[in-house]
């Protein structure tokens, strides 16, 4: 998928006189929204698409707490080292 991501990137650039940095940004916004539906959680996900290859990462975030209260945002120290 990373070289039609790029083909995507270069030909809305191109037709729509866009900067290639706000293609990618809009991409890493749907990916990241896919992503949260997908799950149907309301989980904190981050997509980051590299410029040269097309290669995505998706990452989930958490905020590390002593005591857990919601579970699809929230994580322990001891679990996160696991």
């Amino acid at each position: 998928m990373n070289k039609e991501i790029l083909a995507v990137v270069e030909a809305v650039s191109n037709e729509k006189s866009l900067p290639r940095e706000k293609i990618f940004e809009a991409l890493e916004s749907a990916l990241a929204t896919a992503t949260k539906k997908k799950y149907e959680q309301e989980i904190d996900v981050r997509v980051e698409i590299d410029r040269k290859s097309g290669d995505f990462d998706t990452f989930r975030r958490w905020v590390i707490v002593e005591e857990v209260t919601q579970p699809t945002k929230e994580i322990t120290l001891e679990a996160a080292r696991f």
